[in-house]
């Protein structure tokens, strides 16, 4: 009896143990919050380009071999971050209808300073926060001038490509709208729509794009051009060899249009 009742009391304290209770203190919760407000872009903010074709964009500076003073950029918080300035090169004198494609445009990585050829594009930033939407339009009034006389053509721009950058990759609902074709200058005049975004759209970084390098195509001379990027000379024009033509192409950006 004596051996149980030891048993017993040692079971008793060992389950006392293993089933003893434990005194929590009370949880003590408080909301609190953190608040943040936002401002548009600084009105004189400089421009920001940045690769149209590479999958991650990189900052890239376009340049114009053939001309030291790019076009003056204003800035600010929606802005033109760039614009082609399209270059057809030099072609042989055809009589008849003339087609010639353009080249594609040279930019300049920031980071490698390394020179790479690229696909005509226009890139739209609104860093406004106002969601009332932007268009670009583009227009010439496709006089070709030269220091021995004048010439009337158009261009034509085709396999456009829109898409957004810096995390707006995937947002096709926010994207703006581009046009398959685009004409501007001879039989074209007036304002061509390049790109529009609705309100609510169209907010961060965007650019549509023509063609790209991977669909380079020979020109006279061997060079590469872009087949997306065509000029037309129609016929019955007296066209001046060794003569530099150019004509004035005005790209606007205007907010909720």
């Amino acid at each position: 009896m004596i051996k149980l009742s030891k048993l017993a009391l040692i079971s008793a304290v060992v389950l006392g143990g293993l089933y003893s209770t434990t005194v929590s203190a009370s949880a003590n919760t408080i909301n609190g919050k953190a608040d943040v407000e936002f401002l548009p872009a600084d009105p004189t903010k400089p421009v920001d380009p940045t690769d149209p074709e590479d999958p991650d964009p990189k900052p890239v500076k376009p340049v114009d071999p053939e001309d030291p003073t790019p076009p003056v950029y204003p800035g600010g918080a929606l802005r033109l971050n760039h614009i082609p300035t399209f270059q057809f090169g030099k072609n042989n004198i055809v009589s008849g209808d003339g087609n010639f494609n353009a080249y594609f445009e040279t930019v300049i990585d920031e980071e490698t300073n390394a020179k790479t050829k690229k696909a005509s594009y226009v890139e739209v930033a609104d860093e406004t926060g106002s969601s009332k939407g932007w268009t670009v339009t583009v227009n010439s009034d496709g006089v070709f001038k030269s220091a021995k006389g004048n010439i009337n053509a158009g261009i034509t721009l085709t396999n456009a490509s829109v898409r957004g950058i810096l995390g707006m990759e995937n947002k096709p609902e926010v994207a703006p709208t581009t046009q398959e074709t685009i004409q501007i200058g001879y039989e074209s005049l007036g304002n061509a729509e390049v790109m529009k975004a609705d309100a609510g759209k169209g907010y961060n970084k965007w650019q549509v794009r023509w063609g790209h390098s991977d669909t380079a195509i020979k020109g006279d001379g061997d060079e590469n051009r872009n087949p997306a990027v065509s000029l037309f000379v129609p016929k019955g024009q007296q066209v001046m060899a060794d003569a530099k033509y150019t004509a004035k192409v005005v790209w606007t950006l205007q907010q909720g249009v």
